[in-house]
């Protein structure tokens, strides 16, 4: 900035230029650079000012007049349409797939759009305002501007395939329903991709804040010898960043020199802007470079290996957070990676990709090229180099050479003459590095557009089971599937076909038939939507269902005999006529019922309790549904059990106090039994109180009781001396002293009273409480209610279950019954698996019934062609009253059309009949000699006569007769070897049936390849899906071609070995050719691990570096190189110790590349052996997580785990980064707060300094305080003996 001022008189050059976007940016920052802040702040003002005031009097505006679509647009869709028509001829004709067709249609119509938008722009008037905003960088890009006036373009469908229908309007002229819905798609995915691409770009940021935090400048220079090597960026030929453009800031790690060898810039100068101009004339391939990758520091990284800091363009201060700066640099521009890709949603590059090799000069071509032939992706053949060579074309004077790449397509043949300009080989270079050649493999369905026939010719298919069983038929070779025209008819489930094969038909007579026929019999009912017409049929009126589809047949009723149904408003009631039992209905009209449903249930009190208590089973029985199996007793024990929580002081009665029904126990509690209260208390909170009827007797001991514990006695039993009970009761022995401890106490309490013998317990006296019980007697109640029903399967019966399980309490306070009687429907025999009904009858009773319902008409509604063929006659009346096996309904195939039937290979499941017609056959009639014979497949327009009379169809010749040939019309189907094929030869297809799958390649889509997910998975470093095969030594390359499958093979000193890889992939390298260690060998993305394992750390890093840019500079995103080269130091940083050899680190541990060259150089100077290690990339959560720091670590992710083992490790945290130090409270050590860190050690001494001499200025001689101990306690004495000496010691 300070230049400003001294040179005051610096002007700028007379810019006079069109001034975009892109020129005021330069023209802002080299105001900036040259005059600093001020001066630029006023420019950018008034430059806004002028660009108002000329906008404002040139009264720019916009109209739907100004978008101006060009007149060229018809005549670019009218040449596309004419292409596609071509390619929907030859698939029609079968000479290419669908999949070939689809391409083919894919890529017209990308190229027609791409060719339209640049029509646009040269169709715009230069003050044209859409032009002006478009192209100035105001808003809108030049994609938008050929939607709004060229044309939408292709779409993409939700699976993200494009659909081959383009929206050919643009938003001026408006779409048409079909476009919008089809444009809606994109709409769709557009916003989800959206909102799905905010949360991943986030997550990533803060992975990459965490791995990156501890990242600061911490010394001006770190004095390393290592560099990385910088060369431009190019792409396949074309340079897109030169090495100049890439070393403005940077540290240069050499000299460089001009031709003499004279030095420009010496080694170690960060290059500022006057040297680049130094060395702009070079024109420099490669250079070292210093960089945070090679920095030696052990942590953070030097001034020198980053260079400039990107704000200020000067040399980064000590103390920046460069690792956090560089997260951000790359996470934030995440959220505009991908969110661009489905504007070129995977279109087609377009044909501009390909070079072509041309003849320089007219001569002879004098090649050995070996070549396959080919189909291209829109299915024409062509000629193809097996790998590269040279081939020479011998002119008249001289000969040239030129260079042919494999899998290039050939246009000539050895010998043959050209000339000069002629096309002699085309090429899609491969772009080095890139991913776009990445292929997926697809599939696309066939569905037959005609009714008829399958036939297959030229191919077999061969059958595979896999392992669940089921078998795949797939092609060997390509071949044609053809479906010869017919009428087929789908015959219902059961038919017998009534004619014969080769057998005439006219149209409407019975083809088959099938009877619907009821199981069971019953009662017929009609439903409401039956619609029969009566019509003349074969000379008899047959009944025709004309609408609705079912029957019902109630093959089972049951009713009460002796009941009557009535309504309340709470319930339905069953009462029994004579007996007034009542049963609550269960199951009300409507419901459908099952086998052991419960219908209804008893009201009824006869086994009732008025009381809580618990109930004890004594001899009765009962299954696992508690129904009483076997009649018996039940004991109720009456007791009250209340269940709360509150505070012992506010008992109202003391433990083990009689009360009567009524009394307040603990406040707000009343009890509703005469009893004993007992309270279970713990902590001084009653939590239970139980009132238990019956009395208290105390006994001298245990042995005084005559019955057991919990028998149940009768009423006058003698229980001890002098008692005797007054009616039937229970004992119980009341716990007396065990209630009142503490739960504390328990323990010391039984310990101490296990050391009593036995006989110390069973003389102490006990208290006894005789319980009155009452004994219920349960069995199988009888009812009286009766059923009438029609079938002796179906019936009604009663079910008693006991309530409560054995030893279970009845809780209501008020009592409850403890049986329960329902009726359960019981279903027999055919009827079990069926439903019932329950219905109203015509008196008002409820009824069950059990219904079935037949299907009788099977025509689909709506389709007429299909309706005509089926009829279905009514056989029975509504209310009849039928036999079982009587049939209902009869349905007839009919003959549409008159013809001959065809009944081959008729199974029993065959449910499809074929009948040719004369509608789907072609007579040509001709003179001429015939060249077809009977049984060809013909194609449209081939020729059929040596008079040159041409097939108007495609299809099978059935006859050749003199003068006349007649085909069977037909479509031919093109398919690829390896189509899964759906049906078999001679199978009938109905029109929309689908017949084969064809399986293909496709290159994936954009969105795949680059964008957020790909830098994600770098970052993460995790293994590519189809990566590259690298080789592992080096070596010499053989292929060999084995059944067209090349095989790769690499020779060395080692022997020859096998490479085996994907069937997918391709073998990206020659025969002969000589291999090096971890050169790729197949197609596909580099897997890092394999780089970093076989080619080192530094061939990673720099890897990783190009890739995760390449993604980014893709999507017209510029990011720092250093930026990226922090993070993947942070992922390289780690090694794992192989072999130990005499330094102190373990085999298998993981430690910092560092750490690791420090140990060896100590081992070395001792004369050890140094240690060995693998290099490790670590994807950046794994990273995050191996920090040296446990607490940065525990703050991202794993908390528990991560202090778990640093607490069991013993770890240390030298708080060295941010986030440490941030929780922990203490001040960062970046920025203002380095300085902090850097001292902290002279400055602890300086302050212990200052604490000594203060604590000196305040001491006191050791005799003044011996004087104040004496005024205080009085004088010691001093014996001084040994002993007392050693005590001290």
């Amino acid at each position: 900035m300070e230049t400003t001022y001294t040179n005051s008189k610096k002007t700028l050059d007379f810019v006079n230029k069109q001034m975009d976007k892109k020129a005021l940016n330069q023209f802002l920052s080299q105001m900036y650079l040259e005059f600093g802040g001020a001066t630029t702040a006023e420019l950018a003002n008034s430059l806004k000012n002028l660009g108002y005031k000329y906008a404002t009097v040139s009264g720019t505006t916009i109209s739907i007049a100004d978008l101006q679509v060009p007149a060229v647009k018809k005549e670019l869709l009218q040449e596309a349409e004419k292409e596609i028509e071509k390619s929907t001829n030859r698939y029609l004709k079968g000479e290419i797939t669908e999949v070939e067709r689809y391409t083919k249609v894919i890529d017209t119509w990308s190229e027609t759009t791409a060719k339209l938008t640049s029509s646009v722009v040269d169709n715009f008037d230069r003050l044209n305002p859409v032009y002006m905003m478009a192209f100035s960088g105001a808003r809108g890009n030049l994609s938008q501007v050929s939607q709004l006036v060229g044309m939408r373009g292709l779409m993409a469908d939700a699976q993200g395939q494009i659909i081959d229908l383009p929206i050919k309007a643009n938003f001026k002229e408006g779409l048409s329903v079909t476009e919008y819905i089809i444009s809606s798609y994109g709409a769709r995915k557009g916003l989800v991709d959206t909102a799905l691409k905010t949360a991943d770009s986030g997550y990533l940021t803060r992975r990459l804040v965490d791995v990156a935090q501890d990242v600061i400048i911490r010394a001006d220079d770190c004095h390393t010898t290592k560099s990385i090597n910088m060369k431009p960026i190019c792409d396949g030929d074309t340079v897109i960043v030169p090495l100049i453009d890439r070393l403005l800031g940077r540290t240069i790690a050499e000299d460089i020199c001009d031709k003499d060898g004279n030095v420009l810039v010496a080694n170690g100068t960060t290059m500022d802007r006057n040297d680049i101009k130094k060395v702009s004339h070079l024109n420099l391939q490669e250079l070292k470079v210093r960089s945070g990758l090679t920095c030696g520091l052990e942590y953070g990284i030097c001034q020198k290996c980053y260079g400039w800091a990107m704000t200020t363009q000067k040399l980064v201060d000590i103390g920046e957070a460069i690792g956090i700066i560089a997260a951000q640099s790359i996470g934030e521009p995440g959220t505009q990676l991908t969110m661009r890709t489905f504007h070129t949603g995977g279109v087609f590059k377009g044909s501009g990709a390909m070079k072509s090799v041309e003849a320089n000069l007219a001569g002879e071509v004098i090649s050995n090229v070996k070549t396959r032939e080919l189909r291209t992706r829109h299915g024409d053949v062509v000629q193809v180099s097996n790998y590269e060579t040279d081939i020479e074309v011998k002119g008249a004077k001289r000969s040239e050479k030129y260079h042919i790449p494999a899998g290039s397509t050939i246009f000539f043949t050895n010998g043959m003459q050209v000339e000069k300009g002629f096309k002699l080989a085309s090429y899609e270079p491969v772009s080095q590095g890139d991913g776009s050649r990445l292929t997926e493999k697809a599939t696309k369905d066939i569905t037959t557009d005609l009714s008829g026939e399958v036939l297959f010719e030229d191919f077999v298919a061969d059958e595979k089971k896999d392992r669940q069983g089921n078998i795949s038929r797939t092609t060997n070779k390509q071949g044609v599937i053809w479906v010869l025209g017919g009428d087929v008819y789908n015959l219902p489930g059961g038919s017998k076909v009534l004619v014969k094969d080769g057998q005439k038909v006219n149209a409407g007579e019975k083809l088959a038939e099938t009877l619907t026929i009821s199981e069971h019999g019953g009662e017929v009912r009609f439903g409401e939507d039956l619609v029969v017409e009566n019509v003349k049929f074969e000379g008899k009126n047959i009944k025709k269902i004309v609408q609705g589809k079912e029957i019902t047949i109630v093959i089972a009723s049951l009713s009460p005999e002796n009941a009557t149904f009535e309504q309340t408003k709470k319930e339905q009631l069953w009462t029994v006529n004579k007996t007034g039992e009542k049963y609550i209905v269960k199951a009300p009209v409507d419901t459908p019922v099952e086998n052991g449903m419960i219908i209804a249930e008893l009201v009824d009190d006869d086994c009732a309790v008025t009381s809580s208590g618990e109930i004890r089973y004594i001899d009765v029985e009962v299954d696992e549904n508690q129904i009483i199996t076997k009649p018996g007793a039940v004991v109720f024990i009456p007791e009250e059990i209340h269940q709360i929580s509150k505070d012992s002081s506010l008992k109202m009665v003391d433990n083990g106090t009689f009360v009567t029904a009524g009394t307040e126990v603990v406040k707000d509690v009343y009890c509703h039994i005469d009893g004993i209260v007992e309270f279970k208390e713990y902590n001084d909170i009653i939590h239970e109180i139980t009132i238990r009827p019956g009395e208290v007797h105390t006994l001298n001991n245990v042995g005084a009781l005559k019955v057991d514990e919990g028998e149940v006695v009768k009423a006058g039993t003698v229980i001890a001396d002098g008692i005797k009970v007054k009616e039937t009761s229970i004992v119980t022995i009341m716990d007396s002293s065990m209630d009142d401890l503490d739960i504390d106490d328990l323990d010391e309490e039984l310990d101490s009273s296990l050391s009593l013998d036995e006989d110390s317990i069973s003389n102490q006296p006990i208290q006894i409480l005789v319980r009155p019980v009452q004994v219920l007697n349960v069995e199988q109640k009888d009812v009286s209610i009766k059923f009438n029903t029609t079938d002796g399967l179906i019936d009604i019966v009663p079910v008693t279950q006991l309530q409560y399980k054995d030893g279970a309490r009845v809780r209501n306070l008020d009592g409850s019954t403890i049986t329960r009687t329902s009726l359960v429907l019981q279903m027999q025999g055919y009827l079990s698996h069926l439903k019932g009904m329950v219905e109203l009858d015509e008196n008002n009773n409820l009824r069950i019934v059990v219904l079935e319902n037949l299907i009788v008409r099977r025509e689909q509604e709506g389709n007429s062609k299909l309706v005509s063929s089926l009829q279905t006659e009514l056989l029975v009346k509504d209310g009849e009253v039928i036999a079982p096996k009587t049939p209902i309904a009869k349905t007839q195939v009919l003959a549409i059309n008159a013809g001959v039937s065809s009944v081959k290979n008729m199974d029993e499941d065959s449910r499809r009949l074929l009948l040719t017609s004369e509608l789907y056959e072609t007579t040509v009639k001709s003179t001429a000699k015939s060249l077809v014979k009977k049984g060809d497949f013909v194609k449209l327009d081939q020729l059929l006569t040596e008079g040159g009379d041409k097939s108007p169809v495609s299809g099978q010749v059935i006859s050749v007769n003199k003068g006349e040939i007649t085909i069977r019309n037909g479509r031919p189907y093109l398919i690829s070897p390896g189509t899964m094929l759906i049906v078999d030869a001679g199978a009938l297809v109905l029109r929309g049936d689908m017949i084969a799958t064809l399986v293909f390649e496709r290159q994936k889509t954009g969105d795949i390849v680059q964008g957020l997910p790909r830098v994600e998975e770098l970052l993460e470093g995790r293994k590519p899906k189809d990566c590259a095969i690298l080789a592992e030594e080096d070596g010499i390359a053989e292929i060999e071609t084995d059944e067209d499958l090349p095989r790769l093979f690499l020779v060395n000193e080692n022997g020859r070995t096998e490479i085996k890889y994907a069937i997918d992939a391709n073998i990206v390298v020659h025969n002969k050719q000589k291999i090096t260690k971890g050169q790729p060998l197949t197609s596909g993305p580099l897997n890092p691990h394999d780089v970093i394992r076989l080619c080192g750390p530094e061939a990673a890093q720099q890897y990783l570096v190009d890739e995760v840019q390449r993604v980014y500079r893709s999507q017209g995103v510029e990011i720092a190189d250093k930026h990226v080269e922090i993070i993947v130091r942070q992922m390289t940083k780690k090694v794992k110790i192989v072999d130990a050899g005499d330094t102190k680190l373990l085999p298998g541990e993981l430690v910092e590349v560092q750490v690791f060259e420090k140990e060896n150089e100590e081992a070395e100077k001792n004369g050890g052996t140094p240690a060995t290690c693998e290099y490790m990339l670590l994807g950046i959560t794994k990273a995050s997580l191996n920090t040296e720091s446990f607490i940065s670590a525990a703050s991202f992710q794993e908390t528990t785990r991560i202090l778990t083992e640093a607490a069991v490790d013993g770890k240390k945290d030298m708080l060295r980064g941010l986030k440490e130090n941030v929780i922990i409270g203490r001040l960062i050590p970046a920025g203002t707060g380095f300085h902090h860190l850097s001292n902290a050690n002279e400055e602890k001494e300086r302050e212990a300094r200052k604490r000594a001499v203060a604590q000196r200025n305040q001491a006191r001689k050791p005799s003044a305080i011996l004087e104040e101990i004496e005024g205080m306690f009085g004088a010691p004495d001093l014996n001084l003996d040994d002993s007392s000496n050693n005590d001290n010691e």
